[in-house]
């Protein structure tokens, strides 16, 4: 096995996959987590949660989508930032959030309510993934961001 190498490239992603570590040096993972990538060797990194530093270890590169980032110099540290656009960070965490709920909704089974909570949820999936893809003109970006801060709203006063 190759040792260890710093990586100065891959810095930053979100899990795909569920991954159950095996024992202290493996990092368990579910969908949705995002991970500061420390090290790599031979399709694995080592890294730690963003949301609790103190959980850390290796994990296999597949399971991770690679995020672009930013790298600020704070003395000897280094700061990791997400690139991605702040409306679509708020757009991830809310289908998160609505995700929880819809899932608390079917699960006692409040039919009308899932269908709400879902539709509501389709709306977001389809203009985060028009936001992505960076091909909007600058008067329909407008325009969506408006309609997915109105969408948000009124989804959380509404809705789930």
């Amino acid at each position: 096995m190759a040792p260890w190498m710093t990586t100065t490239t891959e810095r930053y992603g979100v899990v795909t996959w569920n991954f159950i570590g095996l024992g202290v040096k493996q990092l368990s993972l579910e969908v949705g987590d995002t991970v500061h990538i420390q090290e790599t060797c031979d399709g694995w990194y080592k890294g730690y949660l963003v949301r609790n530093k103190d959980r850390q270890g290796a994990f296999p590169a597949s399971v991770v989508q690679l995020r672009k980032v930013i790298i600020e110099k704070q003395g000897d540290q280094e700061v990791v930032l997400s690139a991605e656009m702040p409306l679509v960070k708020e757009v991830t965490t809310t289908l998160r959030e609505w995700g929880s709920i819809w899932k608390q909704l079917y699960v006692t089974n409040k039919k009308k309510r899932v269908v709400q909570v879902r539709r509501l949820m389709w709306d977001l999936m389809e203009w985060r993934s028009q936001l992505l893809s960076g091909t909007l003109p600058s008067d329909e970006f407008k325009e969506l961001k408006q309609k997915v801060t109105s969408k948000i709203d009124y989804g959380n006063k509404y809705g789930p």
